[in-house]
C-alpha cells in the first residue's frame, strides 16, 4: 500500500469512527432526552391521579378499584396501575379482573421500591404481561395512613416512534457528512501527500546531489506549520549544500589545475590499489589513457610493481625507468611513491626526466668536444711556441709559419669563448637590442657578397631569391647579421664542393619568413627537435670532425625568440632547410 493510500486510510478512517461515534452518541442523548421528557410527563400524571383518586383501601372490591384504573388509564390514555402498601394489583387500566388476580407481588418491582423509598420512582423494561417494552414510573401516595403505590406506563413504542424519524433524519445529515468526510479525506489525504512528496523528492535530490530549482519552489515554504517549517529547512540545507558544492568544485577545479600545472604526473589508488585520480601529466607521461579505475599492477610497469611493494612495507623509494613510446622512442621517468598513514592510499609522483638525462649527455657530449676543439689548437699554440722556443726564430721563414699557426688556434679558441659569453647574455636576458625597421633582403644581399670569397674555397655558389624588392622586419640590426651570418656559415660548413646555397623569403600577413636552403647530408629525424640545442652536434658532424663547438644554432634560436620570431628546419635525405620568421614592420 502506497504512502498516499495510508494517508487518505489513516484520514477516512479517523474521521468514519468519528461519525459513527458521534451519531451513536448523538441518538444515545436523544433517547435519554425523550426519556427523561416522558418521565417528567408521567410523573405529572402520576401526581394528578394521587391528588384526585383518594385512598386506595377505600374501594370495596377489586372490581371497584379496576374500574377506577380503567377510568383513569381512558383519561390520560396510560396505563395506570394501582398497588397497595403490600404490592398487591388491585387495579390496571390495561388488564381484566382475571388477569389481575394471576399478577405477581408487585413489591420486587424496582420502580415500586424506589417508590417506597423515595417517594417515587421510575424504570423500563419489558412486559411478559403486555409483550411490550414499557415505561413505568411510580408514586407513592403519603395522603392516607398506609400509602399506596400508584404507576403510570405508557409504551416505549411511542419512543422509539419518536427516534425513528429523529433517527431518519440524523441518518440522513450523518450521510451528506460521510460523503463529505470521504471528499474531505481525498482532498487532505491529495494535499498532505502532494507537501510530503515534495519534501521526500527535495530531501532525495538532495542525497543525489541533483537537486533542481523547480524542486524548490514545489516545496510549501509559504505554510505556517510543521511542514512549512521542513520545507523552509530543507530549502535553506540545499542553498547551502550548493553553494558548498561550488565551492568545493571550484576548490577541486583549482586543484586539480595546480596539479596538471606541476609538470609532474600525479596518481592515486585506493587501498586496494584501485586508481582514482591521475592528472592529465601522468597520462602523458606514462602514453596511457582512462587511468582511473584501473589497478596499479595493470598498467604492466615494473617499476611501478616495485614502488607499490616497497610502498606497502611503509618504504619509501625513487627509481628511474625507461618507457617504450609508440613511436619507438625511450621516455625516462622517475617515480616516487608513498602510502598514506590515515587512509592507505598510494600516491605516486612520476617525473620526465628524458630532458634532463637528455641535456646531461649534451654536457657530456659537450665537455668532451669542447675539450677536443680546445685541446686542438691548444696543442697546436703549445707546439708551435715551443718550436719558436727551441731555435725556430732564427728562421724566419719558418717563424712566420708558426707564427700564423699560433695565430689562427688563438682565433679559434676567442671565438669558442665569445660564443659561450654571448650565448650566456642571451639566455640571461642581458643583450641589449635596439629594434627598429629593417630592410631584411638589404642585409642578405650584403652578407652575401662579404661571404663569396669563403664559399669559394670549396667552390660553393650562393643564391638570393626575395619575394620581393623590400622586406621590411622589426630587429636589431647586430642580432639579425648575426643570425644570417651563422646560417650562411653553417649550411657552408656542411655542404659538399660544388653545391649551391640558395636564400629564399616568403610573406604572410604579419611575418617575413627567411629560408637558407643547402645540399648537405641532411639529418636524422630524431635528431631534428635537438638541433638547435645548445652544444648539440648532429652524427655526421661527429663522424666528419667538423670544427664548431655546437652553440652557433643554439645562439639563433635564442636571437630569434628575443626578436619575437620562429625557427625551425626541414630536411631529408639530402639537403636541409633551415628557416626563420620574424615580425613585419608596422
Amino acid at each position: 500500500m502506497g504512502v498516499r493510500s495510508r494517508i487518505f486510510l489513516t484520514i477516512f478512517l479517523s474521521l468514519f469512527l468519528s461519525v459513527i461515534a458521534t451519531y451513536f452518541i448523538t441518538e444515545r442523548d436523544l433517547r435519554r432526552g425523550i426519556e427523561n421528557q416522558l418521565v417528567s410527563e408521567l410523573e405529572k400524571e402520576a401526581n394528578l391521579i394521587v391528588e384526585n383518586i383518594g385512598n386506595v383501601s377505600s374501594f370495596q372490591s377489586l372490581e371497584e378499584s379496576d374500574a377506577a384504573a380503567d377510568n383513569l388509564g381512558s383519561i390520560i390514555d396510560s396505563r395506570v396501575t394501582l398497588i397497595s402498601n403490600e404490592g398487591e394489583v388491585v387495579g390496571d387500566s390495561s388488564l381484566t379482573i382475571q388477569e389481575i388476580s394471576l399478577l405477581d407481588n408487585h413489591l420486587n418491582r424496582s420502580e415500586v421500591i424506589e417508590a417506597l423509598k423515595n417517594n417515587r420512582g421510575w424504570s423500563s423494561r419489558y412486559s411478559n404481561t403486555l409483550d411490550s417494552n414499557l415505561l413505568y414510573f411510580a408514586v407513592l401516595d403519603e395522603n392516607i395512613e398506609e400509602p399506596n403505590v400508584i404507576r403510570v406506563a405508557v409504551p416505549l413504542s411511542s419512543l422509539d416512534s419518536a427516534l425513528s424519524s429523529l433517527e431518519l433524519a440524523i441518518s440522513l445529515l450523518f450521510i451528506v457528512v460521510f460523503i463529505v468526510s470521504v471528499f474531505a479525506s481525498f482532498i487532505s489525504s491529495r494535499i498532505l501527500y502532494s507537501n510530503i512528496e515534495a519534501l521526500d523528492k527535495a530531501a532525495s535530490r538532495i542525497i543525489d546531489g541533483a537537486i533542481k530549482k523547480k524542486d524548490i519552489k514545489a516545496l510549501p515554504t509559504q505554510r505556517v506549520d510543521e511542514f512549512g517549517n521542513v520545507a523552509r529547512t530543507i530549502s535553506q540545507i540545499s542553498a547551502d549544500l550548493k553553494q558548498r558544492i561550488q565551492d568545493i568544485a571550484k576548490q577541486r577545479d583549482q586543484f586539480g589545475n595546480v596539479l596538471n600545472d606541476l609538470g609532474e604526473g600525479i596518481l592515486v589508488a585506493d587501498n586496494n590499489e584501485n586508481i582514482f585520480y591521475s592528472n592529465e601529466q601522468s597520462q602523458i607521461i606514462l602514453e596511457l589513457q582512462k587511468l582511473n579505475g584501473r589497478k596499479l599492477q595493470s598498467l604492466n610497469i615494473p617499476a611501478i610493481n616495485y614502488l607499490t611493494e616497497r610502498a606497502k612495507e611503509k618504504k619509501k623509494a625513487d627509481i628511474e625507468f625507461e618507457i617504450e613510446l609508440k613511436d619507438k622512442t625511450t621516455r625516462w621517468v622517475l617515480g616516487s611513491m608513498n602510502k598514506s598513514k590515515s587512509t592507505g592510499e598510494f600516491i605516486l609522483v612520476l617525473h620526465d626526466i628524458s630532458q634532463l638525462r637528455q641535456l646531461n649527455s649534451m654536457r657530456r657530449d659537450f665537455i668532451s668536444n669542447l675539450s677536443h676543439e680546445l685541446r686542438t689548437p691548444v696543442s697546436v699554440i703549445r707546439a708551435n711556441s715551443e718550436t719558436l722556443l727551441s731555435g725556430a726564430l732564427e728562421d724566419k721563414k719558418e717563424a712566420a709559419v708558426f707564427a700564423k699557426a699560433i695565430m689562427h688556434n688563438s682565433e679559434r679558441l676567442s671565438e669558442m669563448v665569445s660564443d659561450l659569453i654571448d650565448l650566456s647574455r642571451i639566455e640571461y636576458g642581458d643583450l641589449k637590442l635596439n629594434i627598429r625597421s629593417i630592410d631584411v633582403n638589404q642585409i642578405i644581399e650584403s652578407i652575401v657578397f662579404s661571404m663569396k670569397s669563403i664559399l669559394k674555397r670549396k667552390n660553393i655558389s650562393i643564391k638570393f631569391d626575395p619575394h620581393q624588392s623590400k622586406s621590411m622586419v622589426e630587429a636589431d640590426l647586430n642580432a639579425l647579421e648575426r643570425i644570417i651570418n651563422n646560417f650562411i656559415d653553417n649550411a657552408y660548413k656542411y655542404s659538399p664542393k660544388n653545391s649551391l646555397i640558395v636564400i629564399t623569403t616568403e610573406s604572410s600577413n604579419s611575418d617575413i619568413k627567411i629560408n637558407i636552403i643547402d645540399e648537405g647530408d641532411g639529418i636524422a629525424p630524431k635528431e631534428m627537435n635537438l638541433i638547435f640545442d645548445r652544444f648539440f652536434r648532429t652524427a655526421s658532424a661527429r663522424a666528419s670532425e667538423k670544427t664548431g663547438s655546437g652553440l652557433g644554432l643554439a645562439i639563433v634560436k635564442n636571437l630569434v625568440n628575443s626578436l619575437n620570431g620562429k625557427v625551425g628546419v626541414d630536411s631529408n635525405e639530402k639537403g636541409s632547410t633551415f628557416w626563420f620568421t620574424l615580425p613585419k614592420a608596422k
